[in-house]
């Protein structure tokens, strides 16, 4: 598989995902919010799931900083040689 066949799948999963999450969004909001329109409903619902995207990336960049900055010189795991022993 080439990595353009990868990234378009990836893209197609994270678009269904978003998909997936604007409808849960918009089946709660409906309930909820009996008297805005589905319309306004849908962007709402689409808005609070790229929110919920932007937070969830952030975070992950944030995290990826932070191990980088706690971890050893060289990585967390030095492998040893059978010399060195146990």
């Amino acid at each position: 598989m080439t990595n353009l066949k990868t990234r378009l799948a990836f893209l197609g999963k994270l678009f269904m995902a978003l998909l997936a999450l604007a409808v849960l969004l918009l089946i709660a909001g409906h309930h909820l919010f009996s008297v805005i329109s589905p319309l306004k409903l849908l962007l709402y619902a689409g808005f609070g799931t790229l929110l919920l995207l932007a937070v969830v990336a952030v975070s992950a960049m944030l995290g990826a900083r932070w191990d980088q900055r706690t971890m050893p010189p060289g990585g967390g795991f030095q492998p040893r040689s059978a010399a060195q022993g146990k």
